[in-house]
């Protein structure tokens, strides 16, 4: 269970380390996922960050599924594998092309990918709260992960409406949704690992 927060961090280390490694490189204007396009300084050294985080989070995710013990719960954890496995997979085989702006094959995939990315990882964390939310014991845990389920949402929104205004900050509202999900994953992994970790 403690590798639901190895993963996170090794996730938030790849983004903060990516940008120490490229002085050029903004935070707030700049999508992560130019850290890992092909041609990026450094790309291959975050890519095993990456992977990492992705093997990490499988295998975490699968364990929590053996947890499950109502429906809401395991359907969330399943929604939640799938984006998962959709992350590791689909953005190793379609990184970001050096012109990312160029809508090639490559990265029209990449953003369906994001789009899958984005709608399994909603839906889980709504499932997964309301799965908790009828059990007694993780009533606590239920609301916390509500409210990170909307929080996700919220900032989630942000993205589309930033790019319609054209405000140069993709870098930043995509590190709002991110940080949260990785933020959800460390406490589902913290609270199993020391807890109680006999709860679903």
């Amino acid at each position: 269970m403690p590798l639901g927060m190895i993963g996170a961090l090794f996730y938030i280390v790849h983004t903060v380390l990516g940008q120490i490694l490229w002085p050029e490189y903004n935070p707030i204007s700049t999508d992560i996922s130019s850290l890992t396009a092909d041609g990026s300084p450094h790309a291959s050294l975050l890519k095993i960050f990456t992977s990492i985080y992705g093997i990490c989070m499988i295998l975490f995710v699968i364990a929590l599924i053996k947890k499950a013990s109502n429906n809401l719960l395991k359907y969330g954890f399943i929604v939640l594998i799938i984006m998962q496995l959709t992350s590791m997979i689909g953005y190793s085989f379609f990184p970001l092309t050096q012109n990312k702006t160029e809508m090639n094959f490559q990265n029209m995939m990449h953003i369906v990918v994001t789009v899958i990315i984005v709608f399994t990882t909603i839906a889980s964390s709504f499932l997964i709260a309301f799965g908790y939310l009828r059990q007694e014991t993780t009533k606590q845990l239920g609301k916390l992960t509500l409210f990170m389920a909307i929080l996700i949402t919220l900032f989630g929104v942000l993205n589309p409406i930033s790019m319609s205004l054209h405000l140069n900050v993709i870098g930043l509202t995509e590190r709002l949704v991110i940080y949260t999900i990785q933020a959800l994953m460390f406490i589902l992994s913290f609270y199993y690992s020391f807890i109680n970790e006999s709860c679903p």
